[in-house]
């Protein structure tokens, strides 16, 4: 996966190269980690911890001329720890992005190519989504057309690794909405309806996993210079073909709120989505989370920031379910030349499904470097 997105990067970086133009934009940073984990699989009974080393590297480029942008966006990561008993994490992502049209009336194209593989999780997304928009003064008609492939392996209790093969489906998806704008705000209705097909009729458990999905949302939008706000309301409803599925109804939200007021930024965010599973007696999950970051620039080169989370994962139609409860502390200084030196501590505790309480300690510091400092605007829009 990591080769195919290298080639098809570097021949997007040369596009964007020999299109040079006035709206040209790129950005690209890279940034190397190093530190010591007490558990690095989050697990009980595993003894002691390991020393790793990671990195990190993003880039964005796009171009913009009369009429139309393209845009190309990837992010590569990799984990490797002193323990050779240990499974890296390896992760990488690439989204192409096109754009025809104005405020008025336009059509946006959008490819994603995502790959992941850790000690618990290997997946596999190829999503390809067209949406259009239309503005008649303050309304605004929208609607998204998108098609996928995914592959999903988790480690699984009965086999204690991972299935024998994947779980694959194809994902078809309508989302058609309205929304009123009015200066820095925006609110609107939106319904996705989408259509789940397993490529084997039963799974390696003998359930079909088939299912349709109707979730209507509700959502409201403000960017303003201190203060941008995201929220969204949704209630999903799911439809199984296998008998011992039961059918999905539950509320769902996704919200986010962002304050600056110089020297301090605050970020909250709180969602609740379903989630895609492997789990033997369970359609989907349920999963929570909530965050909160708080972050002060003590002096125009030093940052210091803390943070803390909650996230949880309930399994339906089973009692098991996962807890985490993670916080952490960092400072960051800029020493020139766009290089940043980080230094973060973080601790997580929890429950697993299995009932057992584990916790872990991350001591890591870093370096990370910045090839630009104006990166395009290539994922502009909501994502309901």
């Amino acid at each position: 996966m990591y080769l195919p997105q290298v080639f098809l990067l570097a021949g997007c970086v040369g596009l964007f190269s020999s299109h040079a133009s006035a709206e040209d934009d790129f950005t690209a940073s890279f940034r190397l980690r190093g530190g010591f984990d007490s558990n690095p699989q989050f697990s009980s009974g595993q003894g002691g911890g390991s020393a790793f080393i990671a990195t990190d590297t993003a880039l964005a480029a796009g171009m913009k001329a009369d009429g139309y942008t393209l845009g190309v966006a990837a992010e590569a990561n990799t984990t490797h720890y002193a323990q050779p008993l240990l499974t890296p994490a390896l992760g990488g992502k690439v989204i192409l992005r096109g754009s025809i049209g104005d405020d008025d009336l336009k059509l946006d194209s959008t490819s994603t190519i995502a790959d992941t593989s850790t000690y618990n999780l290997r997946s596999t997304d190829l999503i390809q989504s067209v949406r259009a928009e239309a503005r008649y003064g303050s309304i605004k008609l929208f609607g998204t057309a998108e098609g996928g492939r995914s592959s999903l392996n988790q480690t699984n209790a009965i086999f204690q690794d991972f299935l024998p093969d994947p779980q694959q489906y194809l994902r078809g998806t309508l989302i058609p909405g309205v929304s009123l704008v009015h200066g820095k705000s925006e609110l609107g209705v939106s319904v996705n309806l989408s259509v789940r097909h397993y490529l084997q009729e039963f799974d390696v458990f003998g359930y079909r996993r088939d299912n349709e999905r109707v979730q209507p949302f509700l959502f409201a939008k403000y960017g303003g210079d201190a203060v941008t706000a995201f929220v969204s309301v949704s209630r999903l409803y799911g439809t199984w073909h296998d008998p011992d599925f039961t059918n999905v109804d539950r509320t769902l939200f996704d919200a986010s709120l962002t304050w600056s007021a110089a020297p301090f930024r605050i970020d909250l965010t709180a969602w609740r989505r379903a989630g895609e599973t492997t789990f033997p007696i369970s359609p989907i999950t349920i999963d929570t989370a909530y965050s909160a970051k708080v972050s002060w620039s003590a002096e125009p080169k030093v940052t210091l920031a803390a943070s803390v989370g909650y996230a949880a994962s309930d399994y339906l139609d089973s009692p098991f379910r996962a807890r985490t409860l993670t916080c952490g502390v960092g400072a960051s200084r800029d020493i020139g030349d766009d290089l940043t030196l980080g230094l973060d501590i973080a601790y997580a505790k929890g429950s697993l499904i299995s009932g057992d309480d584990v916790s872990g300690l991350v001591v890591m510091s870093s370096v990370a470097k910045r090839f630009s400092a104006r990166p395009p605007q290539l994922e502009k829009g909501f994502g309901v």
